[in-house]
């Protein structure tokens, strides 16, 4: 014999029928950022135990997958300088016969519904970062404080005005009320 429910509704739920929502847990970032950083730690972990010689050092400094999965570009950094393009096809063209282990590794770590196509490409981040420091360097050198020796040994002062007075009071005064 079954029991009858108590106060409950079609479907055994105390709401007259509808079902209990699920507790949301709270998601800091989206789903592709939380992808990216496993498969940046996935990848990350394999290039660690590749040995190979033509490599040299190579750094997995992220990694953008597409929303329906199908591509998964990993940016890449090396500590040797690569100046040139032959020398960054080089290395891209030695890290592409590790495309499919680096994929089989994804498939295997991570539980993703699909497996991206595994795409190394050089980081335009660090080339852009190295380009700064390349311009910074040639304007002569420069401390972590913003100040250092110019070119013919005179110091450099770094003065950012906030548009204050030193009294701490604000300074309204425009480039043609100076006249």
């Amino acid at each position: 014999m079954a029991r009858p429910s108590k106060g409950r509704g079609p479907g055994g739920s105390r709401s007259g029928g509808a079902r209990a929502a699920k507790p949301q847990t709270k998601r800091h970032y989206p789903r592709t950022a939380r992808l990216n950083t496993l498969l940046q730690e996935i990848v990350a972990g394999y290039m660690e135990r590749i040995d190979d010689d033509r490599l040299g050092f190579v750094t997995v400094t992220g990694v953008e997958v597409d929303n329906d999965l199908n591509r998964a570009e990993v940016f890449i950094s090396t500590i040797e300088s690569v100046d040139t393009a032959e020398a960054e096809a080089e290395v891209l063209e030695v890290l592409s016969d590790y495309r499919k282990p680096v994929r089989a590794e994804i498939a295997r770590e991570a539980k993703i519904r699909k497996t991206p196509e595994v795409v190394f490409l050089f980081d335009p981040a660090v080339r852009a970062g190295a380009r700064v420091e390349e311009i910074l360097s040639s304007l002569g050198h420069l401390g972590p404080d913003g100040e250092g020796e110019l070119p013919g040994g005179e110091q450099r002062e770094t003065v950012i005005d906030d548009g204050r007075r030193g009294d701490g009071t604000a300074d309204h005064r425009h480039a043609e009320d100076d006249g």
